[in-house]
C-alpha cells in the first residue's frame, strides 16, 4: 500500500474519488457538482472553461458514476468504464495539462474496498449484482492503480479515509 495522501493536493490535481460529506461541505462544492451526463457533454464540447462550474477554481466535481454502474450488467459496466469513461478522464487530464482536479463524488464509502497486498480498489455493486465487486480502480485509472493513494484527513485527532487520489494517469 502506498503512503496515504494527507495534504490537499487532490483538490487541485489528479483523478480522484471522494465520498466524504464533510469534505464536500468544506469545499462548498454541492451546488457545483455536475452530472456524469454533463461531464460527457463538457468533454464533447471541448471543455469550454466558461461552462465548467469549477470548485476552488481548479476542480471539476462529477456525480453519478455509481448510479450508472449499478444500472448496467456487471460485464457491460466494466467495459463501459474502461472505454467510455476512461477516455474522457484522460482527455480532461490532457486538455488541462494535469493542472486541474477531476473528482468523482461517490457518497457511499462502504461500497469501496481495498484489496490487501494488491494496492487495488474495488466497488461493491448494488441491484441485480449486489455483493459482487467490480475492479473500478483498475477501470478508472487504467491499470495504474499502483499509483493510487488513499486520501486521509485528520478529524478529532484520528485519520479518516475520505477518498482516493491518482496524481496522473497514462
Amino acid at each position: 500500500m502506498k503512503t496515504p495522501l494527507t495534504d490537499d493536493v487532490w483538490k487541485r490535481r489528479g483523478i480522484n474519488v471522494l465520498w466524504s460529506g464533510s469534505a464536500l461541505t468544506e469545499l462548498e462544492a454541492a451546488p457545483k457538482v455536475v452530472s456524469l451526463r454533463r461531464f460527457f457533454e463538457l468533454q464533447e464540447g471541448g471543455w469550454p472553461e466558461d461552462e465548467i462550474p469549477w470548485v476552488g477554481d481548479v476542480a471539476l466535481m462529477v456525480a453519478g458514476l455509481d448510479v450508472a454502474i449499478d444500472a448496467l450488467p456487471m460485464d457491460e459496466a466494466e467495459n463501459w468504464i474502461e472505454h467510455e469513461v476512461y477516455s474522457k478522464i484522460l482527455d480532461f487530464q490532457n486538455y488541462f495539462e494535469g493542472q486541474c482536479s477531476l473528482v468523482f463524488w461517490m457518497a457511499d464509502d462502504k461500497r469501496w474496498t481495498e484489496v490487501p497486498g494488491e494496492n487495488s480498489y474495488e466497488w461493491y455493486l448494488n441491484g441485480q449484482y449486489k455483493g459482487l465487486r467490480l475492479a473500478l480502480g483498475r477501470c478508472i485509472w487504467n491499470g495504474a492503480q499502483s499509483g493510487v493513494r488513499r486520501i486521509e484527513v485528520s478529524e478529532n485527532g484520528k485519520l479518516n479515509w475520505i477518498g482516493l487520489h491518482h496524481h496522473r494517469i497514462s
